[in-house]
C-alpha cells in the first residue's frame, strides 16, 4: 500500500505535520509514502500564501529528518506537486532539476489565472466548455513540460464544478482527454488514481476509471495511488476500493519512484 499524494503543513492548505502523517500512515498500514507538497509560483490571489521556493531548503531537510526517524517502519519518498503555468515552465524545470526529488506530481490548478475553485471560472460557460478549456490547457502545458512523472487529477475541475455531477461526465471532451493521455504515454509519463473523488458527490476517483483503463489501452503503464490528504483522517481514504477498482481494470501493478526512476509493485 503506497500513498503518493499528501500534504503537510508545508502546503498553505495542509493542516498536519510530517510526524503526523507517518503515524497515521503506519496506522493506515501503509509501507510507503511520498510527501508532495504544493509548489504553485506566481499564484494570483494574494490572499493565499503560496509555497515559497525559498522554503525548499527547508523542506528537504525536514524530510531527511524523517526518513531518518521512521526508517524500518515506513518508506518515505521525497515529492512535490508542481502547479504548471504557461509562463513559468522555465522556472518549474529548474527547480526540478536543482534538487533530489524522488517523485513529481504535475497538476493544472489555474487557467488563465483563474482557479476552477472559483465560481468565476463557470460564468458564462457551460459544463462542456468549462471542462474543455480545462483539459486544453493541461494539453498544452503537459506538451511543453517534462519534468513531471505523473499527472495530478486529470478531472480536478469536477471537484469545484457548480453543475451537477452526472455519471457519464467523464465522457466530456473525450478526444481531448485521449489527446492528453497519448501525451502521457508517448513521453513515459504516469496517471494519478487521486481517491479524494471518493469525497466527492461523483463518488468516483479522480480520474474516473474508465479514463485509468483508457490510459492502459493507449500503452499507458504507470499508474500511482494518491489519497490528496491535507488531513490525517483523509491518508489511504477508500484504498482497498481504489485498489479492487484498478485491479478490475486489468492493471496488475501500481508504480513507486525513487530517484525520479519507476518500480512496478504488483498487486496482491
Amino acid at each position: 500500500m503506497l500513498d503518493y499524494h499528501i500534504h503537510t503543513t508545508y502546503s498553505p492548505d495542509g493542516q498536519m505535520s510530517m510526524e503526523t502523517v507517518c503515524e497515521r500512515a503506519i496506522e493506515a498500514g501503509l509501507k510507503e509514502i511520498a510527501f508532495t507538497d504544493h509548489i504553485d509560483m506566481d499564484w494570483p490571489d494574494p490572499t493565499i500564501p503560496p509555497f515559497d521556493i525559498k522554503t525548499l531548503d527547508q523542506y528537504f531537510e525536514d524530510l531527511n529528518k524523517i526518513k531518518e526517524k521512521y526508517e524500518g517502519w515506513l518508506t518515505i519518498k521525497k515529492g512535490i506537486e508542481l502547479g504548471l503555468q504557461p509562463h513559468i515552465l522555465e522556472q518549474c524545470t529548474s527547480i526540478i532539476q536543482s534538487y533530489p526529488f524522488d517523485f513529481v506530481i504535475a497538476s493544472v490548478h489555474l487557467v488563465n489565472g483563474v482557479d476552477p475553485y472559483l465560481g468565476e471560472y463557470y460564468s458564462g460557460r457551460t459544463k462542456e466548455e468549462a471542462y474543455r478549456l480545462y483539459y486544453q490547457e493541461i494539453l498544452d502545458l503537459i506538451g511543453s513540460f517534462n519534468e513531471f512523472d505523473v499527472l495530478g487529477h486529470l478531472d480536478y475541475i469536477k471537484r469545484y464544478s457548480p453543475y451537477p455531477a452526472e455519471d457519464d461526465d467523464h465522457l466530456l471532451c473525450s478526444k481531448l482527454v485521449d489527446d492528453i493521455i497519448l501525451t502521457l504515454v508517448n513521453k513515459g509519463k504516469g496517471l494519478e488514481v487521486n481517491t479524494s473523488g471518493y469525497r466527492h458527490t461523483s463518488n468516483a476517483p479522480m480520474p474516473h476509471m474508465d479514463i485509468i483503463r483508457r490510459y492502459r489501452q493507449l500503452g499507458g503503464n504507470i499508474i500511482t495511488l494518491g489519497s490528496d490528504a491535507h488531513r490525517p483522517e483523509h491518508i489511504a481514504f477508500e484504498f482497498d476500493r481504489a485498489v479492487n477498482e484498478i485491479k478490475k481494470s486489468g492493471i496488475s501493478h501500481l508504480t513507486a519512484f525513487t530517484g525520479r526512476v519507476p518500480e512496478y509493485v504488483p498487486i496482491i
